[in-house]
């Protein structure tokens, strides 16, 4: 081809616009998004409601963004967002507690249920939830000619000016060079949970090689729940531990099997990612989550500082991991393509993804845990960027920037 033809293509395909499906929306039917949106604290009442909403009075499919093939969303994408759905609370819900939550929402987001105000939330990567129960109407309070399922209103309020106030990773308005397409509004699944009075609110793990230091916070501060935590060990037996306070020491290297032998800890690696699977109990809350046992550390071996992974020198062999997708933008169709695109890259023969700017969902990292696969996470940046201030003069050594948050 001559130099004149190679410029042509390259200017048409640099300028040109072009709807890039993947396999992934041809197998999963383009609403693949099913699974419980958090692997490390589940509970069997959850309910996600990614169906029928509407967006600025237009049909939109979530978690996906508008500016997304994938969300099916003809309309131009302003500033402003109205997202509008109805729900009904399912009837297996018979707890106290009704959780609503929102895995991320592009930048500023304002939450009605049933024309009352819950709570806003700024900020367009990390998950939020309220506690909606005062707002929401319950089937089982009603009755009409027997039971009546009443319908919730949802509305959310989005405001996305792509302020610098925030955190925005590589979105911009005009796409270009090593910046791409904006992310508006809710580009994570939207769910609801139905949970005790005084629920498990968050797990907190410390993991060695022999064992671990757990905590368990729970929802309202007050006397501390007596919880159990039963732990499947790889031999097929459970291992089992009750605690009194909030938290405290699992040893299981200290654990008598069945044979009398003294149990050996299964660590978790890159080249065998074991994974222990783990319930805690209460007397009215039960969550499922797991763990693994490893230690990452900075070791100085034979002279050289060092990462180690479980004290052995470690050569973390990566690439950088942007996290976008040509039908999804910010997501693929279905969870399940992040695990093909790990397995990908184990096949490839990388041990570690570098989370370039970005959080993803739990889902991922979920992935990466169970296939043996490092991640390196970047903080998502925010602020003015120039090339010639961040970028050129700092790599020629005629400018640095002071490592502060000043």
């Amino acid at each position: 081809m001559s130099k004149l033809g190679e410029k042509f293509w390259d200017k048409l395909l640099r300028k040109g616009h072009y709807d890039l499906w993947t396999e992934a929306a041809e197998c999963s039917g383009q609403s693949g998004w099913k699974q419980h949106p958090r692997p490390q604290l589940k509970r069997d009442k959850y309910f996600i409601l990614d169906k029928n909403w509407k967006l600025n009075e237009y049909d939109i499919q979530i978690p996906f963004p508008p500016q997304s093939l994938l969300s099916n969303y003809k309309q131009p994408v302003g500033t402003q967002l109205i997202y509008e759905t109805a729900f009904q609370v399912p009837d297996n819900f018979t707890k106290e507690r009704i959780l609503l939550h929102f895995g991320a929402v592009d930048q500023i987001a304002e939450i009605w249920v049933n024309e009352q105000y819950v709570g806003k939330h700024e900020g367009g990567y990390l998950s939020f939830s309220y506690d909606i129960t005062d707002f929401v109407n319950r089937s089982s309070d009603y009755s009409f000619w027997g039971n009546e399922c009443l319908e919730n209103k949802l509305v959310v309020k989005v405001t996305d000016t792509l302020s610098k106030d925030y955190p925005y990773g590589k979105q911009r308005k005009k796409r270009g060079g090593m910046w791409y397409t904006p992310v508006s509004g809710i580009w994570q699944s939207v769910w609801l949970e139905n949970v005790p009075e005084n629920y498990i609110q968050n797990i907190v793990m410390k993991p060695d090689l022999e064992g671990m230091d757990i905590q368990v916070e729970f929802a309202y501060e007050r006397k501390p729940e007596v919880f159990c935590v039963i732990i499947t060990l790889d031999n097929g037996e459970i291992f089992e531990k009750v605690f009194s306070e909030t938290g405290g020491r699992i040893q299981m290297s200290n654990h008598i099997c069945t044979d009398g032998q003294k149990y050996v800890p299964r660590l978790w690696s890159c080249e065998e990612p074991y994974l222990y699977s783990m319930k805690i109990v209460t007397d009215s809350d039960e969550v499922e989550t797991y763990f693994a046992l490893r230690t990452i550390a900075i070791n100085e071996v034979d002279g050289v500082k060092r990462v180690c992974l479980n004290n052995k020198p470690v050569f973390m062999h990566g690439v950088l991991d942007q996290g976008y997708f040509s039908d999804g933008i910010y997501l693929p169709a279905e969870p399940q393509e992040y695990e093909r695109d790990i397995l990908r890259m184990k096949e490839l023969g990388f041990n570690m993804l570098r989370k370039h700017i970005k959080v993803e969902p739990e889902a991922f990292y979920c992935y990466c845990d169970k296939h043996g696969m490092l991640v390196m996470q970047d903080m998502v940046n925010n602020g003015g960027y120039s090339f010639l201030r961040d970028t050129a003069l700092p790599t020629i050594g005629m400018k640095k920037r002071k490592d502060t948050t000043g």
